[in-house]
């Protein structure tokens, strides 16, 4: 097992390290491969993990992204979020600004950053509907598949405490999906620290994610929690 790999979630329950190898290796594959999956993992655990399978996944060539859902309460905080983290993908970090969502916008038409992302994003209509935080959210979504598909990679995108979009706004999901489930070159890891509600919205038929991912079992994390 690589040294970067090696377990650090004793505070759960230590697994053997040859259950915990194997399901980084399967979480791996699974990503690579186009296969969304979902498990419950306190937060802190959650970012250790994803920093190794990522780096894996970096490694074959595959975009990768971190959404920390932990503080987001609004459609404009997710939206922001979102938005910061997909152009990062070809600004870099440390030329976005860490503000408002107007000033955000504001700041793409910048020559530095307009260079880097006039290809792939249509700014004036961005900044035409800066006032309406779900069109927003619609077009940072949508950017998820365009960078990757234009590129022709694979973007892994790993949300940690996902359970918390399911607090923002009922209707949320249900918007999310109906992207979600057209993008080709794009692959999410949905974690959360919740069970019960993380079960909830993968596992009940009535949710807008019933089935969208594949449900898995963190080595330690007893099944229902």
């Amino acid at each position: 097992m690589d040294d970067d790999m090696t377990n650090p979630h004793e505070g759960i329950a230590p697994a053997p390290p040859a259950q915990y190898d194997r399901f980084v290796r399967e979480l791996e594959e699974r990503l690579y491969d186009g296969c969304s999956v979902t498990f419950t993992l306190p937060h802190h655990s959650s970012t250790l993990l994803a920093r190794g399978v990522l780096s894996r996944l970096e490694a074959r060539g595959c975009y990768t992204a971190e959404i920390d859902l932990s503080n987001v309460s609004t459609i404009e905080e997710l939206t922001l979020l979102l938005l910061q983290t997909v152009l990062q993908l070809r600004i870099g970090i440390s030329a976005l600004p860490n503000s408002s969502l107007n000033d955000f916008i504001d700041s793409l038409s910048r020559p530095e950053i307009r260079a880097k992302i006039k290809d792939v994003v249509d700014i004036p209509y961005v900044q035409s509907v800066k006032e309406s935080p779900l069109e927003l959210l619609d077009e940072s979504v949508s950017l998820l598949q365009r960078i990757p598909e234009q590129s022709k990679a694979r973007l892994v995108v790993w949300f940690h405490e996902f359970q918390v979009i399911h607090k923002i706004d009922d209707l949320l999901l249900k918007r999310l999906r109906a992207t979600f489930q057209h993008q080709t070159h794009v692959t999410y890891a949905f974690v959360g620290s919740d069970p019960d509600l993380m079960r909830t919205l993968f596992a009940d038929q009535h949710e807008a994610l019933y089935r969208f991912a594949v449900m898995l079992q963190y080595p330690g994390v007893r099944a229902g929690g």
